[in-house]
């Protein structure tokens, strides 16, 4: 496991349910299959519209091999960053554990306290290290409008806190929907950090919500990237 292998993440943050295209569920699985961790922020609502937007949210991320938390606007910068720390994490660590299988037949919940403990530094010492690839999936549905100050500082705080590693970052940010028919919009391509002035003009609150879509879009970037990269150099190497 060297310190050029590649997590590769998708963050949806959502206020509400699906109602346009494909099933985000659905994307999600596929995401998984490619590699890729989806992770859900889901925007406290009220009744029972809010209570399917819930249920929806914890089955994208199952179906993604991620994390689903449902947070008040004003915790989604900390549940942002503590969600992608802690989803490298767990790759990292099913990673070592398929290692540990291989070679000695056990994962490190078998291992004695003290082979443990230093398995989890290698863990720990891989995050800080390993590259990073992030989609930020951003949900601008017309009940977004009044969240989106708060959005833009939590995807800037998440950027600014994930720079301080030494390993490479490459964050991209996409809304849903796009302009017109659009589905999608690219609001950033990847980059090392995330551009301030392009959220500031660009995240427009509107239409419907195709969570399906824009997961589906945030897979093909990450794939695109990926064959620019390394050259499809498949799962077992990349972590995730």
């Amino acid at each position: 496991m060297s310190k050029e292998a590649t997590i590769r993440q998708i963050l949806v943050i959502t206020d509400g349910c699906s109602n346009i295209g494909p099933d985000p569920v659905d994307a999600a699985r596929r995401a998984y299959g490619r590699g890729i961790v989806v992770n859900v922020i889901g925007i406290v609502g009220d009744g029972e519209a809010a209570q399917k937007g819930y249920e929806e949210a914890q089955s994208i991320a199952d179906a993604g091999g991620g994390m689903c938390r449902i947070v008040q606007p004003a915790d989604i910068s900390a549940t942002a960053q503590m969600m992608t720390h802690q989803t490298m994490q767990m790759t990292l660590q099913q990673v070592v554990n398929q290692e540990l299988m291989s070679v000695m037949g056990k994962t490190t919940e078998d291992l004695p306290p003290t082979e443990r403990s230093r398995v989890m530094q290698v863990v720990e010492k891989l995050e800080e290290e390993v590259a990073l690839q992030l989609v930020v999936a951003l949900d601008m549905s017309a009940s977004m409008r009044d969240k989106i100050p708060t959005v833009r500082e939590a995807v800037r705080d998440l950027s600014l806190s994930l720079q301080v590693r030494t390993g490479s970052l490459a964050v991209a940010v996409l809304s849903f929907p796009g302009k017109g028919e659009e589905m999608t919009k690219l609001v950033q391509p990847f980059s090392d950090k995330v551009d301030v002035a392009a959220l500031e003009s660009a995240l427009v609150a509107r239409g419907g919500t195709p969570t399906g879509p824009a997961i589906d879009y945030a897979v093909s970037l990450i794939i695109e990237r990926r064959g620019e990269v390394d050259g499809f150099d498949g799962p077992r190497r990349d972590f995730a």
